[in-house]
């Protein structure tokens, strides 16, 4: 193995639970010997990442979190993962990336973290096992900066989300396939907490590692992704969006751009608290709903720089309650409305701007 000086020693960032194979272990290892700057045989790639490569056509069955440190390409291509917790907690993840301590705040976690490829199942193993599955994120990324999320495949979500981001800076998440999303009794009537990838803020409940400091998320790709139903689970309530607000914090610089979404029991696209968003040639088909932007309702957070261009949209289908939402749309509230929107080149069914009193446009927006 080669050496290269750490920014500070890890020590052992993994868990190492009882019962796993030493395909798992050996994996765990190697992660931690990357946390700690130790590249072992495939050794880096052109980011200066070390190399840790999974092993193809294997199981891995995880009976505890992985966890991936900074500087750190997880190189999953043809393996399989499931979680098979031995002592699940109520609300868990696949993967969570290495903050140090409790007061690791901001974006100072460790990063410049890749995860390519793989299929990623968090409720398989516990059904072969005849036990009920935790409700459970697979990918969770807190208070880091530097993340790329290439081509994973995800199956048949709990309640919660393939891909959390929270309290996250520069962020990738392009190629994946997010498909089934297992629907949570408490949500039925707000399908837009089923965000296939969320975004969201380092807060007092929803903070899984590192300081409850209300750090944003800035600077996100979400390119060419597929989101769908799966072979036995229903759909996603929507491929990307949020539903935490604290006053006087948005997220902010946000691409979605060129991703195929198809079946999303709520709105396909539908950002919350974010501005500086550009929402461009997305294929919608057979959603409840489009592309629909939300200022916050509770918080005094004004928004500013929409862009909604080039998306098809339609047919949307109706919900359980046979409604249909609309195509493109926005709201803003008093105390957050919403400035320098451009909506333009949609072909959708219908578009609604929801107290447009409090909107302001770059030109005359799209009606038909």
């Amino acid at each position: 193995m080669r050496t290269a000086p750490a920014a500070h020693a890890a020590g052992a960032v993994n868990p190492y639970p009882a019962g796993e194979d030493s395909v798992v272990v050996a994996l765990r290892r190697a992660l931690d010997n990357a946390a700690n700057g130790v590249a072992g045989p495939a050794g880096r790639d052109a980011q200066g990442r070390i190399v840790v490569r999974a092993t193809a056509n294997h199981r891995h069955v995880l009976k505890g979190r992985l966890i991936v440190g900074g500087n750190t390409h997880l190189d999953a291509t043809g393996a399989r993962f499931v979680a098979g917790f031995t002592s699940p907690g109520t609300s868990e993840t696949m993967v969570l990336n290495h903050v140090p301590s409790a007061t690791t705040g901001g974006y100072g976690a460790p990063g410049n973290i890749r995860i390519t490829g793989g299929s990623w199942d968090p409720i398989w193993q516990y059904l072969q096992d005849g036990r009920q599955a935790p409700a459970s994120n697979v990918i969770t990324m807190q208070h880091t900066s530097g993340v790329e999320l290439v081509g994973l495949t995800i199956y048949n979500v709990k309640w919660y989300h393939a891909i959390e981001l929270n309290a996250v800076r520069n962020a990738t998440v392009s190629g994946c396939a997010l498909y089934g999303w297992v629907l949570a009794p408490q949500y039925a009537d707000k399908r837009y907490h089923g965000e296939a990838v969320q975004l969201d803020l380092a807060g007092v409940t929803n903070t899984w590692a590192g300081a409850t400091d209300n750090t944003p998320c800035t600077g996100i790709r979400v390119l060419g992704n597929t989101c769908d139903k799966s072979g036995s689970q229903g759909p996603w309530g929507t491929l990307v969006g949020s539903h935490t607000a604290v006053p006087g914090v948005r997220h902010s610089r946000v691409w979605i751009e060129n991703n195929v979404v198809t079946n999303t029991s709520y709105d396909a696209i539908t950002p919350f608290n974010t501005e500086a968003v550009y929402i461009r040639d997305n294929r919608i088909t057979g959603c409840n709903g489009g592309v629909y932007v939300r200022a916050s309702e509770t918080e005094a957070n004004p928004l500013t720089i929409v862009e909604i261009t080039g998306n098809t949209v339609g047919p949307l289908v109706p919900d359980y309650q046979g409604k249909i939402r609309s195509g493109i749309g926005l709201v803003a509230h008093e105390g957050s409305p919403i400035s320098d929107i451009l909506v333009s080149g949609n072909t959708a069914p219908s578009f609604i701007y929801r107290s447009r009193q409090l909107m302001t446009f770059r030109e005359p927006p799209q009606t038909s």
